[in-house]
């Protein structure tokens, strides 16, 4: 069956197939026919601002968002995902108003919740963050970057205790999450555990050698570096 003989849905999936496939501008020209065939399919519009965000042309992302709330307003996940995109744009306020939005429409959605929490950490208020952060774990126990966030924030709280147990449990679901690593070690030099602190290090760049860089630069841990 050729592009033209195929419905709006046939080309979404397809589009999702190359998603998939890496094939990112494939995806976009499948999911352009598909609006060109359905003018409304919000959902077409929902899974190019997907697309946009991995190739990161994040503009384009936003607009797509935008174009899938105009068509279906009560979209929540298009809500959630453009609040992201926000936050990644540095427009903070704008996107705690979107993540605001798609728990409105959606109340038990983890993934809004968390988002609400990066754009309140984003805004320097941590301690609202955490709450959020509290209510994403409640609802899907098992978010790694919801407790990781959470574990963030305590951190930047000045909350060792707390930051603590919550990178443990990131790193108990994700055992090979560098970033967690690395932030755990900085916790641990501020713990003064500093044999923690090179393991965890050790194992950061292990996984991904520009932590290795990262440290380096940072005055707290080059020194744990063999």
């Amino acid at each position: 069956m050729t592009d033209q003989e195929l419905k709006p849905e046939d080309l979404v999936l397809q589009a999702t197939d190359f998603y998939y496939k890496s094939e990112f501008k494939q995806a976009i020209k499948s999911l352009d026919k598909a609006i060109e065939l359905k003018p409304d399919f919000a959902e077409a519009w929902y899974n190019k601002g997907i697309t946009y965000s991995v190739m990161g042309y994040l503009q384009e992302e936003i607009d797509s968002y935008d174009n899938a709330i105009e068509l279906k307003p009560d979209y929540a996940e298009a809500w959630s995902n453009k609040a992201s995109a926000l936050g990644r744009a540095g427009r903070l306020e704008d996107a705690l108003q979107c993540t605001e939005r798609a728990i409105e429409l959606k109340p038990l959605f983890a993934v809004a919740w968390c988002n609400k929490g990066a754009s309140l950490s984003g805004l320097e208020r941590e301690l609202e963050a955490v709450a959020a952060y509290d209510e994403a774990i409640k609802i899907q126990e098992n978010y790694v970057e919801a407790w990781f966030n959470k574990a963030v924030a305590l951190h930047n709280l000045d909350k060792p205790e707390g930051a603590l147990k919550a990178y443990n449990r990131a790193l108990e679901l994700h055992p090979n999450y560098p970033e967690a690593y690395y932030n755990r070690a900085g916790l641990y030099v501020k713990l003064e555990d500093l044999k923690m602190a090179k393991s965890d290090l050790g194992k950061a760049i292990e996984l991904d050698l520009s932590f290795k860089e990262r440290a380096l630069a940072d005055e707290s841990l080059k020194t744990l570096i063999s």
